[in-house]
């Protein structure tokens, strides 16, 4: 039957086309070029530790294929110049014990130039085939940029520093007066614009460790609540990289990043002597009750004079609200809060995020890559949105404003995972099996047992 036939055809034609897929991704892999360029410094899509370990295993399958190049080659003469480049460059590079994570990318790096150092130093004692550089190439590709991401963060480093103590003095006449000027914290935003107005990647002005960061700071700034100042920074300057990328952002650009910088004032009026100190560790300040956004927007009342200044009280005190009514500290919803807040809750949720690993792996109960936090606080923040937390629009205009194949991709790991957190879904539905059993209704012990037997019709004398 001819229906037959064309189905037929078309089982038949199928197996070609994939194999000439297949063989097209293959030219291009071999080629060098990447389908998805995600952004490095945030390792949105495909962390480059994975890409490297991919190529050894391709460049180890290699061994034996091809013809030994001689070492007078001159393509691999170009690569031992890159290697010794390289391997000069991580030497020079001093990075503090307090930086943690950096120093653990940079042992990272020194492992990888080591293996390299066997095919391509002065005394080599491996021999390369012509099909084994291409794969070698891009190895010392990715060591390039993980170095240029290690001097990024430590300019980072430096640059909030710098800010911080700028901050901590606009911010004194918050405390003192009942009018604040605003000029101070202006100068501070022009500054953090003119500096910022060249970045074109988010892994630039976003902290890969808050801790890190935090401890740099305290080591040159003795101040106790830096961690405050330092989230108000990340968040200001989050909020004018995405204005930069969202023309719908731009006219309230100062004012985001105004209430950005002083978002978590309010948790300087909370006590901190009822911190909870069973760590041994120093005093933190908790909020069970959710009192810092009112606090910090009653102490923000009087600061005026800059565009939207009106609103500022407003977003302060609503920041931590969300769609659903499931947010803090007055639970509204819907129509209640207005653009500029959902704009200032959806960024602050996702460095919130970002930076608390506890509550991206759910206290542990889930494992998360150290490389992928960025993409799965966006991940868990699309999640989110979906069940109507966030605005979805807002949403999505932070996550094109980070990486234009961003929302691509939560859309299809979202797809392939359980779409609900962990996290949220346990605090909802408490688990029964770890509720109290109710005692029996019956006991075994001698004294209860009776030697007759009592019916529903009989009774004890």
């Amino acid at each position: 039957m001819p229906v037959v036939r064309g189905a037929d055809k078309k089982q038949r034609r199928a197996p070609v086309v994939l194999r000439i897929l297949s063989r097209h991704a293959t030219n291009t892999l071999s080629q060098g070029h990447i389908v998805n360029h995600s952004t490095r410094s945030l390792r949105w899509l495909t962390p480059t530790i994975r890409r490297e370990r991919n190529e050894w295993e391709a460049f180890c399958a290699r061994i034996n294929d091809g013809k030994l190049l001689e070492s007078s080659a001159t393509s691999l003469r170009a690569l031992k110049d890159q290697f010794r480049e390289l391997e000069q460059q991580n030497r020079e590079l001093k990075i503090s014990e307090l930086h943690q994570e950096l120093k653990q990318l940079q042992a990272r790096v020194n492992v990888i130039l080591q293996r390299c150092r066997l095919y391509l130093d002065t005394t080599a004692v491996r021999s390369l085939c012509e099909t084994q550089l291409p794969h070698l190439e891009r190895i010392l590709d990715f060591v390039h940029t993980e170095q240029i991401y290690l001097r990024r963060q430590l300019l980072l480093s430096q640059t909030t520093v710098h800010y911080l103590k700028q901050l901590l003095t606009a911010a004194e006449d918050i405390w003192t007066q009942s009018y604040c000027n605003p000029n101070y914290l202006l100068n501070l935003i022009r500054k953090i614009k003119h500096d910022d107005a060249h970045l074109n990647d988010p892994g630039d002005l976003l902290f890969l460790s808050l801790r890190d960061m935090e401890a740099v700071a305290q080591n040159q700034i003795s101040h106790p609540d830096l961690g405050i100042y330092l989230r108000g920074l990340e968040v200001a300057r989050c909020s004018y990289y995405v204005s930069r990328q969202i023309p719908e952002w731009r006219e309230s650009c100062d004012l985001l990043m105004m209430a950005g910088m002083l978002h978590d004032l309010g948790w300087l009026m909370l006590n901190p002597k009822l911190a909870n100190k069973a760590d041994g560790k120093d005093a933190q300040r908790n909020d069970e009750r959710g009192e810092h956004p009112i606090l910090g927007a009653a102490l923000l009342g009087g600061l005026r004079g800059f565009p939207g200044d009106s609103y500022l009280t407003e977003v302060v005190a609503q920041h931590h609200e969300r769609l659903d009514g499931t947010g803090y500290p007055r639970r509204l919803h819907t129509y209640h809060l207005g653009e500029h807040s959902r704009r200032m809750g959806v960024i602050c949720r996702y460095l919130e995020l970002k930076n608390d690993r506890c509550e991206l792996t759910a206290d542990g109960i889930r494992t998360c890559d150290g490389e992928e936090l960025a993409f799965g606080a966006a991940l868990q923040l699309y999640r989110e949105t979906l069940q109507g937390e966030w605005d979805p629009t807002v949403a999505d205009q932070l996550f094109r404003a980070l990486d234009a194949n961003l929302p691509e991709e939560l859309r299809e790991s979202d797809r392939h995972n359980d779409p609900f957190s962990l996290k949220r879904f346990q605090s909802y539905r408490p688990d029964e099996a770890h509720a109290e059993m109710t005692p029996p209704h019956f006991s075994l012990e001698r004294e209860s047992r009776s030697n007759r037997s009592v019916t529903d019709h009989q009774t004890e004398k």
